[in-house]
Formats: structure tokens, C-alpha cells, sequence
């Protein structure tokens, strides 16, 4: 399994690559994205971020990944062509495409070198969906956050099947296994009746130690509260049909890992260069060991060996 991890500014790429992240990935203005606000900005640094990334030895992949585009006029969607052949001859090794008007006009690029990879904001739950899109030309799925190791397993065997890799994301750093560009339950105005904070905020658990999980109401003013209570029946039926929300965990990471994920992805691409190279020191870690336990341990005891391990992790290492 190898680690692709966000880029943001340029200089971030040498401390990236020490860090122990195999592959990039990034946005430009002009070209639609999810988390829009954090891109890669100035003339020509695109360019220079793939020879940089080049220079050490990494791939750089391009997110236009935007679901906000759904339909364009002939005209906006030449200038998006064009915009993606530039990007194309500057040498960036994939696309990454979630809307399937995006993915159409790839595959009208004429020499077209760089691969596409399909967005985990574009979910795909299952072998038929995948069969479909890899028929299309994906070269990689990137399986969002919902969909279970379990659940994921015979599109894992489809993909090893047709040569196509498979990505998870790394949220350690979040634990809800719900946030993709399909869920707005961390943006205040959808879960307290206020007002929308910029930039949002994750969900917070109603959970104390020793109890499970559960959606909450927070920050509504008190007259609106009996009001969202079967908002939070429906949520909780959503999330876990009645029980706890499912939380993307060390376990899961393991069966992702021993079902033989390809990628393992950090995307926080508003962190800080700083924080961005602390958290693929710690997911190369995590890799390391993952490998470590693997290679000498029955599965079952590997994984329980993990998870105790990784139970430990405070947020800087464990």
C-alpha cells in the first residue's frame, strides 16, 4: 500500500516526500474542485509542482473533482478542455473526476496521457458501479468513506482483476466515517438550525466514555429543539440503522489494508505544510507497522496486535 497525500503550496512537496508520501494530488484556480478554497495558485505552478514532484520520484494528480458543474454551455465546456489539456501537457500523471460531464470531456482529449481516477465525492457502493466506470477508462477508484472494508471486498477483486488500483482515505484524523463530499451533516446550517459558520466544522459525538455514539442537537436555540427531534430519529436510522454511526477506525483500516487496498490517501488540504508533513510521517508509521504484523503473524492476531497498538495513538504518535 502506498500514500498519496494533498499539496497546497509548493514548498510543501520536499517535506511530503521525507515524510514518506508516495504520490500528490492538488487543484488549480479555473478548474472545479471540491475544497475549492484550497489550491495551488500563481502562473505556471502547476508546472512547477510536477517537476518538483517528478524530481523526487512522486506522481502528482489534479483534482477536478467539482459535483457544482453539473451541465455547461459548448463554449464553458471547450474553455474546460482546454484548461485540461494544459494541465495534461504539464505533465500531471491523473485526473481526478467525480462528475460524469468532467469525465466525458477527458475522454474527448485528444492524446490524453495522464490516467483518471474516480473521486470517492462521486461514490462507488459496489463491482456493478465500478465495472461501469472502469469500462469508462478509471484507472483507480477511490471508494468513499461509507462503503465498508466488507462491503468493498469483491470490487477490490474486480479492480486486481482489470488492473485498476483502489484508494482509501485516511480520516484518523476526523473518525467520522460520513465525511465525503456526499454529506453536509459537518456544516452547522444542516444539523443546528444556525446560522453557517465559514469553513464548517466536523461533526461532534454525543458519546462519553463507556457509552456508544449517537446524533445529537447542539447550538439550537431551545424552542427549536423538539422540533429536530425526528430529524435526529431519521439521522440515526441514516447513519446506523438505529445504533451506533459507523466510525472509520484502526479495524477497518487493517481489512482495507489485508483486503488489499492499493492507496492510502490524507487529504486535508487546508492543514498547514507543517501539519500536512506530521500526518503522512504518522500514516507511513501506521504503514509500517500494518506490514510489520503482517508479514509475521497470523491474520486474526496481526489485526487484534494493530488495533491495540493504534488505540494508543494520541493524535501525534503512538
Amino acid at each position: 500500500m502506498k500514500i498519496v497525500s494533498c499539496l497546497s503550496h509548493l514548498s510543501e512537496i520536499g517535506p511530503l516526500a521525507k515524510a514518506g508520501a508516495d504520490e500528490l494530488y492538488c487543484a488549480v484556480p479555473g478548474l472545479p474542485s471540491f475544497g475549492e478554497p484550497a489550491v495551488l495558485s500563481g502562473k505556471g505552478t502547476l508546472k512547477a509542482a510536477v517537476r518538483a514532484a517528478h524530481g523526487l520520484g512522486l506522481k502528482l494528480s489534479l483534482a477536478v473533482n467539482s459535483l457544482g458543474e453539473a451541465g455547461f454551455t459548448l463554449k464553458e465546456g471547450e474553455r474546460l478542455l482546454e484548461r485540461m489539456g494544459e494541465a495534461d501537457a504539464a505533465g500531471v500523471d491523473a485526473f481526478i473526476v467525480a462528475n460524469p460531464a468532467i469525465l466525458n470531456l477527458l475522454l474527448k482529449l485528444k492524446r490524453r496521457r495522464a490516467g483518471l481516477h474516480l473521486s470517492s465525492v462521486q461514490p462507488c457502493f459496489n463491482s456493478l458501479t465500478a465495472e461501469f466506470f472502469i469500462n469508462l477508462g478509471v484507472s483507480r477508484i477511490i471508494f468513499p468513506n461509507q462503503l465498508s472494508p466488507y462491503e468493498a471486498r469483491k470490487t477490490i477483486q474486480l479492480c486486481r482483476a482489470r488492473g485498476v488500483e483502489t484508494e482509501i482515505f485516511d480520516y484518523r484524523f476526523f473518525g467520522c466515517a460520513y465525511i465525503n463530499g456526499r454529506c453536509h451533516l459537518h456544516r452547522p446550517d444542516y444539523y443546528s438550525l444556525e446560522a453557517a459558520v465559514q469553513n464548517g466544522s466536523m461533526c461532534r459525538l454525543n458519546v462519553s466514555a463507556g457509552s456508544l455514539a449517537a446524533p445529537c442537537v447542539i447550538d439550537a436555540a431551545p424552542a427549536l429543539k423538539a422540533r429536530l427531534s425526528p430529524i435526529v430519529k431519521r439521522l440515526s436510522t441514516r447513519l446506523g440503522c438505529g445504533g451506533p454511526p459507523r466510525m472509520a477506525n484502526a479495524s477497518t483500516f487493517f481489512d482495507f489494508f489485508s483486503a488489499g487496498a492499493d492507496y492510502l490517501k490524507y487529504g486535508t488540504r487546508q492543514d498547514s505544510g507543517a501539519i500536512k508533513a506530521r500526518k503522512v510521517l504518522e500514516v507511513r508509521k501506521m504503514l509500517t507497522l500494518a506490514q510489520k504484523l503482517s508479514g509475521s503473524l497470523p491474520r486474526a492476531e496481526a489485526k487484534k496486535n494493530f488495533v491495540r497498538i493504534l488505540s494508543g495513538w494520541d493524535g501525534k504518535k503512538f
